[in-house]
């Protein structure tokens, strides 16, 4: 793969992770508004803060793709922790069926897996290609 294919798909990945984080943010934005809990505000101020900031920091990680690629390493770890505890909320406390647990769990772990494959791609020696 060359260079050039390596810093794009590196780009998609993470724009994918900006637009996730996106549409998290807003939801949880609308979720805020219509709220009526202060609990309920106070840990969703949280949670907006953190999809925003990640968000924004894949896109710092697009500006110089080589040399930010550690982020997508990071990412992975909020990727599984999320999936797994959406999963277990899911299938324990939202009397989900078992199966929308290991699906959602698959492309979880696929989209993580994703990740890993970002930040390998963007391993290369920076020196030897210029």
């Amino acid at each position: 793969m060359n260079i050039k294919t390596r810093k794009y798909f590196i780009i998609f990945v993470a724009l994918s992770g900006v637009v996730i984080n996106l549409v998290y943010g807003i939801e949880l934005l609308h979720e805020f508004y219509s709220s009526s809990e202060d609990t309920i505000k106070e840990i969703l101020i949280s949670a907006i803060v953190l999809e925003f900031a990640w968000g924004l920091l894949l896109i710092w990680m697009i500006l110089n793709p080589f040399k930010r690629k550690d982020i997508m390493l990071l990412s992975i770890v909020p990727i599984l922790m999320g999936n797994i505890l959406h999963n277990i909320n899911l299938v324990l406390f939202q009397q989900g069926n078992i199966m929308d647990g290991i699906v959602n769990f698959l492309f979880g772990f696929l989209y993580a897996v994703l990740y890993l494959f970002a930040y390998k791609v963007g391993k290369v020696d920076l020196e030897k290609k210029f």
